[in-house]
């Protein structure tokens, strides 16, 4: 076997005896990939599961109690046929063996024998299946209309049953059927220790598996190219690891603490195969349509981006092996999964169920449709607390809430408490009509089966009014808020669903308002209007998604201006609801008259896919409101007052922001911050830049630092108004502190000059020679550290020497891993391309994003690009581009925004610097 590549495989080769098999059955040729079949055998062959003398760590305890008692067979062998030999005492397989064997080694046998009934009448199949689950001691029965379908019931997944007695079947064959039954559990998220499960699974094993599955199906469909050295090169290093891993022996040492330390080195090492997925997937992808000019990156991508989505969570991962071809058996044509739970006040475990329907085998459109995954919040939903009698997604929308809040703060934007509560009745309201189907009325029906399929289909109209004085973070919160809600329903309801983002300007003169709303027949359609119908499903998604609609700038109503906030109010009134015609000179309100026929057809009033966010600097009038209310649409209309944070809220803003920053990059479980600074008044961006920079150097002191791997992080920051130093101080035992100073540009400086990446002072050194008056060296290499460090996004350096400039980016775009873009000019090159513009425009932030994607996205690439302006406007242009917010377009989606982590602009700029420039800069030099 290759050597280990990574400190921990070596480490863990160190830790664990080599598995008992031949050295032969683990190599593989340095430049070929084996197809699946081959694969698979050599898993098969190689072992499966190697217990470890402790747990990972101890189990996530389950709102619902699931007891399972322990096997009396020995633990090792049932471990390596799959099963869950022991309970959470420590004595059994650790959680990432467990996750391990679901995925990498071969299904439990007892899952295969009974499965292969190819050319079955549909009877047959179902009965087969319900075998399947009375075999491993499930309860179940049969429905046969309007579908067939088989419910497994929940109470017999609580208790161990009694399979087989000793005299029926040997110890053996119940080693098998246990281990199976413990599949089948993972399968439904009613796994003892699931929640923990599902977790290390997420955090640590989803990037490898997905990217094993991706490279098994090149292997099957592309085995040639697959086959070319420059393929191998690739991707050959990353599976042996991955191999070595999967095959890596047991424990020899009986001490916990070298048992605990082998598993945590062992999780290491897959982080580290993890962290490196996206940058292979996308060189790999380059190199493939290298070879096959016939393939395009965007089929690629979306075949990977599929098997993502099938393998969301470890239920549906263990899902997709069990009905796969690669199972060896019948493939069941399962449709949906309701769950049917205990009536409201009563819990009665008996009667609590999940039902799996089978395809209808007469719709052959159905038939053919995609796979069945389930919702990734299935564990919560069938382990929720039923002390509580509520229903079983309150807990579910309650999280979703909370990763909305968390989002919008990792994205550098904070929500207070009054508006926390303001928001949060309006999104519980729409999060929890797209899981269950909550009417307008906000009338729950808590008797019907819940869908457990992935999904996310509202049918609560979701309307803000977001108002306040000018700088107070409106507009902001609308860009971050799609994003955190995109974030809430992908982790909790369906990963496959997008929300887009559309912004329509409304404080413009009523006239040019008409022309942008208005509704054309034709195929050609550029109005706002199409935009807002055509963004919920574009060629480029599997499935309809939401629209966020940001309707910003709603003037005042102030007589004789011009736009005024009640015309238009009605004019949007006529518009989304399939209007046309002149609504400022007929004076009617909309519902007055008689909608024209077809106008619902036209209209988007009755669509609750589609929020809309207004943002005003003025109170919503009650006339604007009762013409706006008349749309369904608009009839949840709820008016937040949006304030600059300020005084306690800031500080608490700027100590959960830093505090949140810290547990990312230095992954302590604790994280203690005695904070005194002075956090500012007004605009937070300011602010959230300057605890960037805080938390780059509090990060250099802890690594100078010793740290336990599960240890905690204790500083202090204070700052000395008087002598413009902030203290850093490690309240670790070793101690450890340093002083920084506020530079140019507000940029922070460490007092004592040091090197925290030795790419920046060569650079620096490679810049003078040939420039040796190089103004203020320290402070390029410092700025240069926050690139390479992420911590600056982005990264914007200004200058009126052209030849320093070119020189910084030629130097710079020599490091490995750096992509750079050359001589760009704004006023003959797009920097952006707008709506009326062909797709294939060439422009500016679509080179980067490409970019970024070939580079593994925007948090693995590093990306120079070189602007030149030799006018004032060309200065003006470049704004949006190089200031630090996500560049989005009037048909952005979260995925499609320009995000600027890795980014430096290197400006040549002619003549004087604007202050709209000079405000954006990180350094001039």
């Amino acid at each position: 076997m290759a050597a280990p590549s990574s400190p921990a495989a070596a480490a863990l080769t160190n830790n664990c005896t080599a598995a008992a098999e031949s050295s032969d059955d683990v190599m593989r040729p340095s430049k070929r990939l084996k197809p699946r079949e081959e694969e698979s055998a050599e898993q098969h062959r190689r072992g499966h599961l190697i217990s470890s003398s402790s747990s990972l760590s101890p189990s996530v305890a389950s709102s619902r109690c699931i007891n399972s008692s322990s096997s009396s067979l020995d633990n090792s062998s049932s471990a390596a046929a799959g099963g869950d030999s022991s309970s959470d005492d420590g004595g059994g397989p650790s959680s990432i063996d467990l996750c391990f064997s679901r995925l990498f080694h071969a299904l439990p046998q007892t899952l295969i024998a009974a499965n292969n009934n190819s050319g079955a009448s549909a009877a047959d199949k179902v009965s087969a299946f319900r075998s399947q689950w009375i075999n491993h001691g499930f309860r179940t029965t049969v429905v046969s209309s309007p579908r067939c379908a088989v419910s497994v019931y929940l109470d017999s997944c609580g208790t161990q049953q009694r399979i087989a007695s000793s005299n029926e079947k040997s110890a053996q064959d119940a080693m098998h059927q246990e281990a199976g039954r413990q599949f089948l559990l993972t399968c439904i998220a009613m796994h003892t220790n699931q929640l923990q499960l599902e977790d290390l699974y997420k955090s640590v094993v989803q990037k490898c598996w997905c990217f094993k599955l991706f490279l098994d199906k090149l292997a099957c469909v592309r085995e040639a190219d697959m086959r070319e050295e420059s393929v191998c090169d690739v991707v050959n290093d990353w599976k042996d690891e991955l191999d070595m891993v999967i095959g890596g022996g047991k424990c020899d040492s009986s001490s916990s603490k070298d048992a605990v330390n082998t598993l945590k080195k062992k999780e290491l090492l897959l982080q580290e195969l993890s962290n490196k997925v996206p940058s292979m997937l996308s060189t790999l992808i380059v190199k493939l349509t290298d070879i096959d000019h016939s393939l395009r990156t965007e089929q690629l991508m979306q075949e990977y981006n599929r098997i993502e989505w099938e393998n969301s969570s470890l239920a549906n991962a263990c899902l997709q092996r069990w009905l796969s071809p690669s199972s060896k058996g019948f493939q069941y044509e399962l449709d949906q999964v309701y769950f049917k739970f205990s009536p409201p006040g009563r819990y009665l475990p008996k009667y609590e169920r999940i039902t799996i329907y089978f395809k209808d085998d007469d719709d052959q459109e159905e038939r053919s449709s995609k796979k069945l995954v389930l919702i990734p919040s299935l564990t919560q939903i069938l382990n929720r607390d039923t002390t509580k009698g509520s229903h079983p997604i309150d807990t579910v929308v309650q999280d979703m809430i909370q990763t909305t809040w968390d989002t919008l703060l990792t994205n550098g934007y904070y929500v207070d408490q009054t508006r926390k509560d303001q928001l949060a009745s309006p999104l519980s309201k729409f999060y929890t009509s797209g899981l269950i189907g909550e009417n307008a009325s906000g009338n729950t029906n808590n008797v019907m089966p819940l869908l457990l399929n992935a999904h996310f289909a509202p049918t609560y109209p979701l309307s803000l009014y977001l108002y306040g004085l000018a700088g107070s973070g409106k507009s902001s919160l609308v860009r971050n808020l799609f994003v955190a809600m995109n974030t809430a329903i992908a982790k909790y309801c369906d990963p496959e669903l997008l929300v887009r983002f559309v912004k329509q300007n409304l404080n413009k003169p009523h006239g040019t308002l008409e022309l942008e709303l208005e509704l054309r027949p034709n195929n050609n359609d550029y109005s706002v209007m199409s935009i807002i119908q055509g963004r919920r499903m574009t060629l480029t998604q599997s499935k309809p998604g939401l629209v966020v609609v940001g309707l910003e700038e709603m003037p005042s109503n102030v007589e004789g201006s011009d736009p005024r906030q009640c015309d238009v109010s009605r004019l949007l009134s006529y518009r989304f609801s399939g209007r046309k015609g002149d609504s400022k000179s007929s004076g009617a309100i909309v519902g007055g008259t008689t909608a024209p026929r077809n106008s619902s057809k036209r209209g988007i009033s009755g669509d609750a896919t589609i929020i809309t966010i207004f943002t005003s600097n003025y109170e919503l009038e009650t006339s604007s409101l009762e013409t706006l209310s008349r749309l369904e649409m608009f009839q949840n209309l709820c008016a937040v007052m949006v304030e600059a944070v300020s005084g306690r809220d800031r500080h608490s803003f700027a100590l959960s922001y830093l505090n949140q920053r810290l547990k990312e990059t230095v992954r302590c479980k604790n994280v203690t911050i005695n904070l005194d600074i002075d956090c500012g008044e007004g605009d937070t961006r300011p602010l959230v830049r300057y605890l960037r920079m805080l938390s780059f150097y509090i990060c250099a002191l802890l690594k100078q630092q010793p740290q336990s791997d599960f240890g905690s992080v204790d500083v202090s920051v204070t700052q000395d108004v008087n002598t413009n130093l902030t203290q850093i101080t490690s309240n670790h035992q070793s101690g450890g502190s340093m002083q920084l100073k506020c530079g140019s540009f507000q940029n922070l400086y460490a007092a004592t000059p040091c090197v925290l990446d030795p790419r920046s002072s060569d650079i620096v050194v490679e810049m003078q020679k040939n420039h040796p008056d190089l103004t203020d060296p320290s402070d390029l290499c410092q700025i240069l550290d926050f690139y390479f460090a992420g911590t600056l996004a982005p990264v914007v350096i200004l200058s009126r020497n052209k030849e320093l400039i070119s020189d910084l980016t030629i130097v710079v775009s020599r490091l490995e891993g750096v992509k750079v873009i050359r001589n760009i000019d704004p006023s003959s090159y797009k920097i952006m391309r707008s709506l009326y513009d062909p797709s294939d425009t060439p422009n500016l932030r679509d080179d980067i994003l490409q970019l970024q994607r070939d580079g593994g996205g925007q948090s693995q690439s590093l990306v120079t690009i070189e602007l030149t302006c030799h006018t004032n406007d060309s200065q003006m242009i470049i704004r949006e581009i190089i200031e630090d917010t996500p560049s989005m377009t009037a048909f952005s989606s979260e995925r499609s925004a320009l995000y600027k982590d890795g980014l430096l602009f290197c400006v040549y700029v002619e003549g004087d610097i604007t202050p709209e420039i000079a405000s954006r800069a990180s350094l001039v030099i």
